[in-house]
């Protein structure tokens, strides 16, 4: 469940979802409902736990509902580059996201 962090002046919510890494990461991105609000307006920003990468930009929303794609980075001594989505089916569970949203 959400935390309010704050009621603005149009009665929207800021809130503060934190949320616990799926056991079978489905590439593309996991859904994850937020289920005291009804709508999901605007993500203003996104973290993970554990070396992960989750982009507030990359989130997409439909209703109450996110799609979360995560990311990693493969540095290795032949080739560093930018990050990289985690593969189907990864352990995420040991993971935390925490996501600030404004919704309704």
């Amino acid at each position: 469940m959400a935390e309010v962090l704050a009621v603005l002046p149009d009665n929207r919510v800021l809130i503060k979802e934190t949320i616990t890494g799926p056991a079978s990461y489905t590439a593309g991105g996991f859904s994850h409902t937020i289920s005291n609000v009804s709508v999901v307006d605007a993500i203003l920003a996104a973290s993970a736990t554990g070396g992960y990468k989750v982009d507030a930009a990359a989130i997409t929303v439909s209703g109450n509902t996110l799609t979360i794609p995560v990311y990693y980075y493969d540095y290795d001594a032949a080739a560093d580059g930018a990050a990289i989505e985690v593969p189907d089916g990864t352990d995420l569970s040991g993971i935390t996201i925490t996501v600030i949203a404004i919704a309704r």
